[in-house]
């Protein structure tokens, strides 16, 4: 399976902290999923992917998402509600650190869900687990305040679909907070491959697979964005901000943490 890079990194020489990082393979810190203060543990020179906290095993781009929420939250004066559960948060994927933490303190507003395929039917439960596709989103118009996204937006055919379907049910004043491999020199989407008439994908260019709890094969990247993002997301509505982190204090190293938060505006 050919699997080149898919995280292109705009270089820049290390700081003390990363090299640090990089020959303690620790570091410590306050950790935004889990609220503690830890150890970061296994660094490795991919950061956006390591640093694993001692308590709840969140990495780098998880932390990424967690501070982006709490900031964005904190300027429109609404973490509180946030944090005791009264707005709907919509989280694409059903694994990981950051939907244990959110689920396990009972949030009866949370929902989370993977993608099983095209044959599952949007808002179906499959082995336990609630089946979505961001393009198809079964989700009443205007139902969620805050949507969850952590590098999916990469693997789906029709990624501006899906933007405007997480609009769509979106509240007015909600916020998408998602990361994707991006290009920050770049103009222009590096389209990978497009979706045939058959939802077969037709490759443009070499294929790149990023590993999948879910499949064995791997998740085929479609896209990897670029600025022209941001101007598509001010197209179908949202206004965006582009987050570029360096905060060793909560383990958030390297060159491209990079956390979008696209709001539903008037």
């Amino acid at each position: 399976m050919h699997r080149p890079w898919a995280y292109p990194i705009q270089s820049r020489p290390a700081t003390l902290w990363e090299s640090l990082a990089l020959v303690l393979e620790w570091t410590v810190g306050f950790c935004p999923v889990c609220r503690r203060y830890v150890v970061f543990r296994r660094w490795t020179d991919n950061f956006r992917d390591s640093g694993f906290c001692s308590h709840c095993n969140s990495f780098c781009r998880q932390r990424q998402i967690a501070l982006v929420v709490e900031h964005v939250y904190r300027q429109d004066h609404r973490y509180a509600a946030l944090a005791d559960n009264e707005l709907v948060v919509y989280n694409t994927e059903a694994r990981g650190s950051l939907h244990r933490e959110l689920s396990a303190s009972s949030r009866s507003q949370y929902v989370a869900s993977e993608y099983f395929g095209f044959d599952v039917v949007p808002g179906q439960r499959f082995n336990g687990t609630r089946h979505e596709d961001v393009q198809h989103l079964s989700f009443p118009s205007g139902s969620i305040d805050l949507v969850i996204s952590s590098d999916v937006w990469e693997h789906v055919p029709l990624p501006y679909q899906a933007h405007e379907e997480v609009l769509r049910v979106l509240k007015l004043g909600g916020h998408h907070v998602f990361t994707v491999p991006f290009h920050q020199t770049q103009f222009l989407d590096d389209v990978r491959a497009t979706p045939n008439a058959d939802g077969a994908p037709s490759l443009l260019k070499p294929p790149i697979y990023h590993s999948d709890p879910m499949s064995t094969d791997g998740a085929l990247v479609y896209t990897i964005f670029s600025l022209q993002m941001l101007v598509r997301l001010a197209e179908i509505g949202y206004s965006t901000t582009l987050h570029r982190l360096y905060a060793p204090r909560f383990g958030i190293l390297g060159n491209n943490a990079l956390v979008f938060d696209a709001h539903k505006t008037l």
